[in-house]
């Protein structure tokens, strides 16, 4: 019985312990909500701070936790880099779609293509130019008169700068097609100093060309007073017989077209006298010649009729050539090379001692005009010949000296970009092309050279021995080049 009030106590005093635990309970509960409230006022001051970010981030969250849910598969979530930013996983779907180098080199082998493409339908029309050019070649070598023509053009009758222009040019073409082909190249930067550098030692040795031929030409015009005065008055003696021997205004005229033009004139007047009197059977001529109209003529007559119509011809082809257009000293000159006037002066004179007796006074009295006439268009035709001498080689040393110039600038030029090795350049194109045209530059000197002393050579040959003594390159109908 004492025990039963202890135990009420004890039960009376159970529920005011639950009721604590509740109301502790209420108290966590009522701080998480306060908590909660705090955080999201924090995170709304957070938003509004970076201008609407949270928006993003909470639409990506939920995206990512309905993925999640979606799929329970899915991968793990992204790793943060050290700045906060998702790092995407290995797993993650890569591009499709080449980063641009498959494009560039489709574009590269195209145009790798081209240039091989270009390259050989060059070098194809270049074998065909090639071809054409030795077929030609050999009909010109095989063919007897072409020959002659080429040589006669080469020596004679070609201009100088058309020789030269194609010297330069070939050497020009032939350096850029072995540049091409990789027979030589521009990337050698030894080579190519090395070879400019041997053409400038070179090109110092024509300067002692150039000034001997300068001494050779003032050495003519040096002279005391008397020698100078014998001279001038040896020419005007020259001219006063020419007048004399020629038809005309009595007064020669200065220029040398003109000049020779009225000797030929009347060298071809008295030609035409003399076969007219060998043609003619009336009178003195007949007795003499011993023929009659029904007769043939006399073997003499013959040989006196054919040497008048040569002479006749070249007096006309002559006259034809020296027109008024005629200026320069060799074109005086050229029509003059193809006639051997000793040898004819020579066979007038035969003609009159051989058939002496058989001939007229008039037919031997025209046979030795025309031996004088003869012997003065020789002189003539030498004394043109020295005139255009003194000036072609005072030509040639002026345009040595500007091609030597030129060749020498530009050589150096060449020298001063390979000093430091091969140039920094981004193709090989133009420095290819710099380097073949210095080169063909640096041979111009050389054309030059060799196109006015092959044609100064040809004529000091062909006219060296006027008069009487005729040496064999100077005999007509000759080859030019023997």
């Amino acid at each position: 019985m004492t025990d039963t009030p202890d135990s009420d106590s004890a039960s009376d005093s159970e529920p005011p312990s639950d009721q604590t635990e509740t109301e502790t309970e209420t108290e966590t509960d009522t701080n998480a909500e306060t908590d909660t409230d705090t955080n999201e006022k924090t995170d709304t001051h957070a938003c509004s701070d970076s201008d609407g970010d949270c928006s993003s981030d909470g639409e990506t969250t939920d995206a990512s936790a309905a993925t999640t849910d979606s799929d329970p598969d899915a991968t793990e979530p992204a790793v943060q880099s050290a700045d906060g930013e998702p790092t995407p996983s290995d797993d993650s779907p890569k591009d499709e779609h080449p980063s641009g180098g498959g494009g560039v080199a489709a574009v590269g082998l195209s145009l790798t293509t081209s240039a091989l493409r270009l390259t050989v339908g060059v070098l194809a029309v270049l074998v065909r130019i090639l071809h054409a050019g030795v077929l030609i070649g050999y009909r010109h070598l095989t063919d007897t008169d072409s020959r002659d023509r080429a040589r006669r053009w080469l020596l004679l009758e070609g201009d100088r700068w058309t020789i030269v222009v194609g010297f330069v040019v070939g050497i020009f073409g032939i350096a850029l097609v072995l540049g091409i082909s990789d027979v030589i190249g521009v990337r050698e930067s030894r080579f190519v100093t090395t070879m400019f550098s041997t053409m400038i030692a070179g090109l110092f040795s024509f300067i002692p060309i150039v000034v001997s031929v300068n001494q050779l030409i003032v050495s003519r015009l040096f002279g005391t007073p008397d020698r100078l005065t014998e001279r001038i008055d040896s020419v005007h003696e020259f001219r006063a017989r020419v007048e004399s021997q020629t038809a005309g205004d009595g007064v020669s005229p200065t220029e040398p077209a003109p000049f020779l033009a009225r000797l030929a004139g009347t060298l071809g007047e008295r030609a035409d006298s003399l076969a007219a009197v060998c043609g003619s059977t009336d009178g003195d001529e007949s007795e003499s010649a011993g023929e009659s109209e029904n007769e043939d003529r006399s073997p003499a007559l013959e040989a006196v009729c054919a040497f008048a119509e040569r002479t006749s011809d070249h007096a006309e082809t002559l006259g034809t050539q020296l027109t008024g257009t005629t200026t320069s000293v060799f074109g005086v000159v050229m029509p003059t090379m193809d006639h051997d006037y000793a040898a004819s002066a020579s066979e007038a004179r035969r003609l009159r001692s051989r058939f002496d007796e058989d001939l007229s006074d008039r037919v031997r009295r025209s046979l030795s005009e025309l031996r004088e006439l003869y012997v003065t268009a020789d002189a003539t035709r030498q004394y043109f010949t020295t005139m255009y001498l003194q000036q072609e080689l005072a030509r040639l040393s002026r345009l040595i000296t500007y091609s030597g110039t030129a060749a020498l600038l530009l050589s150096t030029l060449v020298i001063m970009i390979y000093a430091s090795g091969y140039p920094p350049v981004a193709h090989e194109g133009p420095l290819l092309v710099l380097v073949s045209l210095a080169l063909a530059v640096a041979f111009s000197p050389l054309a030059v050279l060799f196109a006015y002393v092959v044609r100064i050579a040809t004529i000091l040959k062909r006219t060296s021995a006027p008069g009487a003594f005729t040496p064999p390159g100077e005999r007509h109908g000759e080859s030019e080049e023997r």
